[in-house]
């Protein structure tokens, strides 16, 4: 991406994806994953939203996050640090019909708009 956001592009579930090395796969509950092999990583996304403990209660940091708001602080987080291979693009297949829901959590997570650019299919 022109902006420095890794890009983030939404899959159909039992769509046959060709693996890329430079892109993480995120799949969901009742979702098939592709072999691991080929791709920089899969991971799988819970559906139940995650939440901190480590500061005051009821600040923003430690709000409930969506659930792949959630993972997607994390990879960013392991991608940062170098305990994840390093990836430019997340591929994201959601559990079938959950694809809106999955889409409208990154649109309301401030730190997922930052550090991630969904793509729009042409």
């Amino acid at each position: 991406m022109t902006d420095g956001r890794i890009a983030l592009e939404f899959q159909v579930a039992g769509t046959p994806l060709t693996p890329r090395a430079d892109t993480l796969l995120l799949v969901g509950d009742g979702s098939q994953p592709d072999p691991a092999e080929g791709w920089a990583g899969v991971v799988a996304v819970r559906s139940a939203p995650t939440a901190f403990a480590q500061h005051a209660a009821g600040c923003l940091c430690c709000t409930a996050r969506g659930g792949l708001a959630g993972v997607l602080g994390e990879i960013f987080r392991q991608r940062a640090m170098g305990d994840q291979k390093w990836f430019t693009r997340v591929a994201v297949v959601p559990p079938p019909g959950q694809e809106a829901a999955w889409r409208a959590d990154v649109a309301r997570d401030v730190l997922a708009q930052a550090r991630f650019s969904i793509i729009q299919e042409s």
